[in-house]
């Protein structure tokens, strides 16, 4: 997965970028020209790791973290800095940095990069004089760069993010009326409009929509989960016990919306007050209030903890979340043998050190690159080890053999090297969304001219800084080979990838029963052709995992049954699609299939996990389509025909959710 598509860059208006590019290019020039070339490299990359942050696609309030991310790279300039003079200091202060850094893509693929960032500015880092003055001004001018970038996000924050907040906050307040009501009127009906009004917030088109993550939706998903949860209480508010909740969750409801963070000991309060009357409701409403809360702590994480849509589930904590506290939760859950984010902090960690060893120890020409190129290609990619990683070395070779061309031929000053340095992160930020090449390359082309700010490069340089690129890429190979994944950890995330296509192709057959599809038979067989793809790539991990485990050949058979059967499912719609849907159709209707598909395409996956589906969201989804059914008439027969395909594709996906594979056997093997 491209780093664009982990930062979501390119979903900015092109002010924000220029600000943000505009601030790195002033960082550079003002630092060197006030203390050095060589702190002013260290001060321009804290400027971009923190832009970066920065530009991330949130509603939440982006200065706290870029502020974290600036202090996260002050530190590493000044480990960097002080263990420079020492080779032996300065190998384990790295290679203790990439412990923590591989550890960090267990938080989110966010924090990873961003501590792989960190590892960078720890090998490029020289200070002026090993003095204590010059170490603390490269400390402090890598600080101000990335709180620059904080300030311009702060003074120029995205229009599109204040809306966001704005209807996250009218959405939260709407519902916390609703339950209320509900409490007094159970035929109370919720209000739809702050719904869609969250919605069409976040979505903003179709267009961006479908180029936002999955993940994105969780936004205003959770919300009208919560108005799902609501709704099925109203039939019960004859309850003492579900008044109560109702009343309870109208509080926290509140203190949701104002996402104020002094309120945290209210909210706290108010979450305990909730559980406890969830916990005391029983008979038939006894699921729905226990349903609701679970939601509203997924709400409390998501406004006031530092977590994605994706990560708050799986916290599964009561009270009000702690960064930290949460952070060492996901990081601990990790701590097993057979999990990719160890086994990647393992690879990472010998690999960089290996690297800084070669350089350091052996004086290797412009040997920096080899430990640079193990930070840039390495990834806890477990399903796409080798092919990813050697695509990621050519376009490291390749944006460094153009910038160091370019600076051969050029030969730039300080400032027009810093120039070049964000006309290539520029490039970098337009690419984004189509290839994590064009980000790797135009990553390396500006490290070339950042370098070149403090130590410019002849033209006899290319072939030095190439041998160096080839090395650490070999490196990076030769790592996935001694340390390899878990066999079944790689077929758990192979089968979540064929789940994943098949259940595109499904969301594509039943979207064209309520849309007009551009090109819709194209469509439909390149949905089809990414499924026999990935159907091919499951068999294969299959066969190289072995099926000596009885349980595991059990888990197989009944894997491909369910597939079989969605397929089927599938073909059974695709054979009756009409070739447009009645023009006359209940927009209850298409609205609830819309919101099935929705569900249906679940969670991405993550390096921690495969791609998951929330059998909760899926089923309510279900029960919707199955509910707005009843507006059909004998004239819809092929859209009869397609709620009870939803109901078979609904049984199997959620069945298939509740299976895992096990762990205990086989041991390692070698990815391909």
């Amino acid at each position: 997965m491209s780093i664009g598509r982990h930062l979501r860059l390119t979903l900015y208006d092109a002010g924000a970028v220029a600000r943000s590019l505009a601030g790195v290019v002033v960082v550079i020039v003002v630092s060197g020209w006030m203390i050095s070339p060589a702190a002013a490299v260290s001060a321009g990359a804290a400027a971009i790791v923190a832009g970066a942050s920065a530009l991330q696609d949130s509603p939440r309030n982006r200065f706290p973290t870029v502020v974290v991310v600036s202090l996260e790279m002050a530190l590493a300039v000044l480990l960097g800095s002080l263990t420079e003079g020492s080779n032996i200091a300065f190998v384990v202060v790295t290679a203790l940095w990439c412990v923590a850094a591989g550890m960090h893509w267990a938080i989110s693929a966010n924090a990873g990069l961003v501590a792989a960032a960190g590892a960078a500015l720890i090998l490029i880092t020289v200070p002026t004089a090993h003095t204590l003055g010059s170490v603390s001004a490269t400390a402090a001018l890598a600080l101000i760069g990335g709180l620059s970038q904080a300030v311009l996000i702060g003074v120029w924050p995205q229009r599109r993010w204040r809306t966001q907040r704005q209807a996250l906050t009218r959405a939260y307040l709407a519902l916390a009326a609703d339950a209320d009501r509900i409490a007094v009127d159970p035929d109370t009906r919720i209000d739809p409009e702050p719904l869609i009004r969250l919605r069409d917030a976040f979505t903003v088109s179709e267009v961006l929509a479908k180029r936002r993550p999955p993940i994105y939706r969780g936004w205003y998903s959770l919300p009208e989960r919560i108005a799902e949860s609501l709704a099925s209480l109203a039939p019960h508010t004859g309850d003492d016990t579900v008044v109560r909740v109702l009343h309870s969750a109208s509080e926290l409801l509140v203190t949701v919306a104002h996402a104020r963070r002094h309120s945290r000991t209210e909210l706290g309060y108010a979450t305990g007050q909730l559980d406890g009357a969830a916990g005391a409701v029983q008979g038939t409403a006894r699921e729905a209030a226990l349903r609701l809360s679970t939601q509203l702590r997924e709400a409390v994480e998501l406004r006031f903890g530092q977590f994605e849509p994706e990560q708050v589930a799986q916290l599964g904590r009561t009270g009000v979340p702690d960064a930290l506290t949460a952070g060492a939760e996901l990081v601990r859950s990790q701590l097993n043998r057979s999990s990719p984010i160890l086994r990647h902090t393992v690879r990472l960690t010998a690999a960089t050190a290996v690297g800084v060893t070669l350089w350091r120890f052996g004086a290797m020409p412009h040997g920096v690159w080899v430990p640079l190129t193990v930070l840039m290609v390495l990834r806890p990619e477990t399903a796409h080890t080798y092919t990813r990683c050697v695509a990621r070395i050519g376009g490291t070779a390749a944006g460094v053999a153009g910038a160091a061309l370019l600076a051969s031929l050029a030969e730039p000053s300080a400032p027009a090297a810093a120039l070049l340095a964000v006309g290539f992160l520029a490039l970098g930020y337009l690419t984004a969304e189509y290839s994590f090449l064009g980000v790797n390359t135009a990553i390396a082309g500006a490290l070339v001219f950042l370098i070149g700010t403090a130590a410019p490069g002849g033209a006899d340089a290319i072939g030095d800084q190439l041998l160096a690129v080839v090395t650490g890429g070999g490196l990076a190979v030769a790592v996935h080979v001694l340390v390899p994944d878990n066999a079944l950890v790689r077929l758990r995330q192979r089968a979540g990838e064929l789940l994943k296509t098949e259940i595109d192709y499904a969301a594509t057959v039943v979207r064209a029963f309520v849309h007009d599809l551009d090109h819709p038979k194209e469509q439909l067989e390149s949905a089809w052709g990414r499924a026999v793809s990935a159907r091919a790539a499951f068999e294969a991990t299959a066969g190289a995992t072995g099926t000596e485990s009885g349980p595991l050949r059990r888990w197989m058979r009944s894997y491909r049954a369910a597939l079989n059967s969605v397929t089927t499912s599938c073909a059974a719609l695709e054979a009756h699609l009409p070739p447009h849907p009645p023009p006359q159709l209940n927009r209850e209707f298409v609205a609830a299939v819309d919101d099935y598909v929705k569900a249906l395409c679940g969670e991405p996956a993550t390096p921690a996990a495969p791609w998951s589906v929330d059998t909760d969201a899926l089923l309510a989804a279900s029960a919707g389509v199955r509910a707005a059914a009843a507006s059909l008439t004998d004239a819809h027969a092929a859209e009869r025909l397609l709620v009870g395909e939803i109901a078979t594709i609904t049984g199997v996906v959620t069945e298939i959710a509740t299976r895992d594979i096990g762990l205990s056997s086989p041991g390692p093997t070698s990815a391909g």
